[in-house]
């Protein structure tokens, strides 16, 4: 069956999806520099749960094996993220955390028996590449931290996971899924809260968090989870190769320092991805 019924859903949630990932990883940023980055996140997780279980009207958490693994990869994929944004800048982060795609690929086949078109892994290793020469050339600026973009990079494998998990449990009911695994994160963030705990909470802390849990984390979640249940893993994950352009569109704004023309090529050969792998 031709899936091009299911294109102007994916426009419509990706193109949101996308708005908001955009400015989550500098306002995680800047919530870091009030909050440790445990509590930030138990706050952001169950406020996003609180937020969804509110929507559905009932607080019904789904119990099963895979749901509670899904929580552990999404918690395990956030976790490595905050904490890798506290060492590399939030272009730098958006974009070693797009090396996902070429993770998700193959183990969407191995977890998933999903077979992937030929333009979807080219369009996944054509962005990749994108992905290595941008990285290069912050490399060659001495600007990325060995450690922030391993800790990204684990990011980048875990959120792979638990998008597979989306698709695997795409027959379960979306919104309270969702509210699971945040409910069940929010819980784990909280028992390792006391670790570096700091607080100051200001009111931009507290807007902070309040992107981060009903834009960055309930709607964004439930957005990714559409999308997961919508398209195979190969088109879902090359789509997000667009944020990493929208972030740093973004951060020259902010600084009005252009990016070297060698970055530029390899932002650009991300879009060209995303567009070989929806042909």
């Amino acid at each position: 069956m031709s899936t091009s019924k299911y294109v102007p859903k994916t426009v419509a949630y990706v193109i949101p999806y996308i708005l908001i990932s955009t400015f989550q990883y500098q306002i995680a940023q800047d919530g870091l520099s009030y909050s440790s980055p445990f509590l930030l996140m138990a706050l952001r997780y169950s406020i996003a749960s609180l937020v969804l279980f509110g929507a559905v009207r009932s607080f019904r958490p789904i119990i099963n094996k895979d749901t509670i693994l899904l929580s552990l990869l999404t918690s395990a994929s956030t976790g490595f993220w905050i904490l890798g944004l506290e060492y590399v800048s939030p272009s730098e982060s958006a974009v070693l955390s797009y090396t996902m795609p070429l993770i998700a690929i193959p183990m969407s086949y191995l977890i998933l028996a999903e077979k992937t078109s030929r333009k979807e892994w080219a369009g996944a290793t054509i962005g990749f590449i994108g992905v290595i020469v941008y990285s290069l050339v912050v490399s060659e600026s001495q600007t990325l931290s060995v450690l922030g973009a391993t800790l990204t990079l684990l990011n980048a494998f875990f959120w792979a996971m638990y998008t597979i998990y989306y698709r695997k449990l795409r027959n379960q009911e979306a919104t309270e899924t969702v509210a699971t695994h945040l409910l069940f994160g929010g819980l784990l963030f909280l028992l390792i809260t006391p670790i570096g705990f700091r607080v100051d909470a200001t009111p931009i802390f507290w807007f902070d968090v309040a992107y981060l849990s009903i834009l960055s984390a309930a709607a964004s979640f439930l957005l990714w989870n559409a999308l997961a249940r919508l398209n195979r893993i190969g088109k879902t994950s090359t789509l997000i190769y667009s944020t990493p352009l929208a972030v740093t569109a973004v951060q020259y704004i902010e600084t009005s320092i252009l990016p070297p023309i060698a970055s530029l090529i390899g932002i650009c050969l991300m879009i060209f991805g995303i567009y070989v792998s929806r042909l």
